[in-house]
């Protein structure tokens, strides 16, 4: 059926740096607990640009940006 949702989660240097990783496994950990799994793919993806804000995380389709 496909995914629903994406969680693009920032894992250039500098979020990396601020422990994007620990952010990353959370939150498919959390979508397992939650039974949402087949319905959200959370991504690790390149850098967004704004490392000095960062750890970003992006969620689709809805557009929301978080710092």
């Amino acid at each position: 059926m496909g995914f629903k949702n994406y969680i693009l989660v920032c894992g250039g240097t500098g979020c990396e740096s601020s422990r994007s990783d620990q952010i990353y496994h959370a939150l498919i950990d959390e979508a397992a607990a939650q039974g949402v799994a087949d319905q959200v793919q959370v991504i690790k993806t390149g850098c967004f640009g704004f490392c000095e804000q960062g750890p970003i995380v992006k969620i689709l389709p809805e557009d929301s940006f978080y710092v």
